[in-house]
């Protein structure tokens, strides 16, 4: 187990570098973009939570939100208006709320519309998770993706990446604030 008995120097090197990178407090890696989605959307919402996805999130990001316990719905691509509208009908039901989506879309290669998802995640008091998979190393100027590209980092509370695409290795990771990140690397199966 990488909590009790399994982190070497390596990968605390590893995951200050990420951090660095990323502009982030702190990161945590796994051996794949895939487990890194459900580390993330599992260590953030749970039973009595609410979690919105993009229908055309990466299945990860699916898989994770149905594996959560935390109720799931689905908004059309990029339909903020719809986000909202759901919101609006089931937000007060949940204690904690998280929108999650993909910051570059991997079958069309269209952005999400994060400027707006940072407006509607304020509004309902929610998270903001993103997954920077295809974008990382390809988009802003330091090439941590579309949140740097769009000048909307500080309002993404976490991030989840990919080592296998532009970094060309093997893992992913989540950044973000170390108390999230530290709740993520405690709870996450």
């Amino acid at each position: 187990s990488r909590l009790i008995c399994g982190t070497t120097s390596l990968h605390v090197e590893l995951e200050r570098r990420l951090a660095e990178f990323e502009g982030t407090e702190d990161a945590v890696v796994t051996p794949t973009g895939w487990m890194a989605n459900h580390a993330a959307v599992g260590g953030l919402v749970g039973k009595g939570d609410l979690v919105l996805c993009d229908k055309l999130d990466h299945a990860s990001i699916l898989d994770a939100a149905r594996a959560s316990d935390a109720t799931m719905r689905t908004y059309p691509h990029r339909d903020v208006a719809r986000l909202a509208r759901l919101l609006e009908k089931h937000r007060r039901r949940h204690r904690r709320c998280l929108i999650v989506t993909d910051s570059l879309f991997s079958m069309d290669g269209d952005l999400a519309p994060l400027r707006e998802l940072a407006d509607v995640k304020r509004r309902f008091d929610a998270q903001l998770l993103i997954d920077e998979a295809h974008a990382t190393g390809v988009l802003g100027d330091k090439g941590t993706g579309a949140a740097e590209l769009l000048d909307v980092k500080a309002d993404v509370d976490a991030t989840v990446g990919t080592l296998s695409k532009a970094i060309g290795a093997l893992g992913g990771f989540v950044a973000g604030p170390r108390a999230l990140v530290d709740i993520i690397r405690n709870t996450a199966r």
